[in-house]
């Protein structure tokens, strides 16, 4: 258990970094020309929407997760990959909307820690608060893009996946036993993140004076 205001910090470094995911699929896919995401009221950077359309994975268990100590949250966003204008394959199109969410968390992490290195220098006290959340949403940006690109239904890596080998027999293995895979690594799989952890915290040892 922590204390509340680290949980608070937490929480709001997953619920930035979840609703900037989601809004990377969204904008890629209404950028392709598939206007599903716009019509639900998806393109938007407000996490609110997020809470209303997904309050477990987007509100409950990251607020659960952040009284522990803990980063981890989901949501989805609404796409139509087949919508997309005609000069785009429908491969094409699945794989830049899938890759497009972890690709914009390694982004914000990346730029979570310019911004932790520049408050840092500043040496007020006062921004102590806003460098709690920098240094959070390092990590949970890292936990998020590992995540998603784990290819396993319904995660988008599985996607990504699914694109590149079209007719692998993984691909149908995977969609038969993709739920039972996936909490099968969610109970024995958490060490995977480790390494990734270790290189954020690295990343930010070098960035701080």
């Amino acid at each position: 258990m922590v204390d509340l205001r680290s949980a608070m910090v937490l929480f709001l470094a997953l619920v930035i970094s979840l609703t900037i995911h989601e809004f990377a699929h969204a904008w890629m896919a209404n950028k392709l020309g598939d206007p599903t995401p716009r019509q639900a009221g998806r393109l938007t950077l407000n996490p609110i929407v997020l809470f209303k359309e997904h309050p477990f994975g987007a509100l409950i268990i990251p607020l659960m997760a952040a009284l522990q100590g803990w980063l981890i949250g989901w949501a989805a966003t609404p796409v139509n990959p087949s919508r997309v204008r005609r000069s785009i394959s429908l491969r094409k199109a699945e794989f830049l909307i899938s890759f497009a969410g972890p690709v914009s968390n390694v982004l914000l992490g990346l730029l979570s820690g310019v911004v932790y290195a520049v408050l840092l220098r500043t040496g007020s006290p006062f921004l102590d608060p806003m460098i709690q959340l920098a240094r959070a949403m390092v990590y949970a940006n890292v936990i998020l893009a590992v995540l998603n690109m784990i290819p396993i239904p319904p995660l988008d890596g599985f996607t990504v996946l699914r694109t590149l080998i079209p007719r692998s027999p993984a691909i149908g293995f995977l969609m038969q036993y993709g739920t039972i895979i996936l909490i099968i690594f969610f109970i024995y799989g958490q060490h995977l993140f480790d390494p990734f952890l270790r290189l954020a915290g690295s990343f930010l040892g070098l960035l701080e004076p």
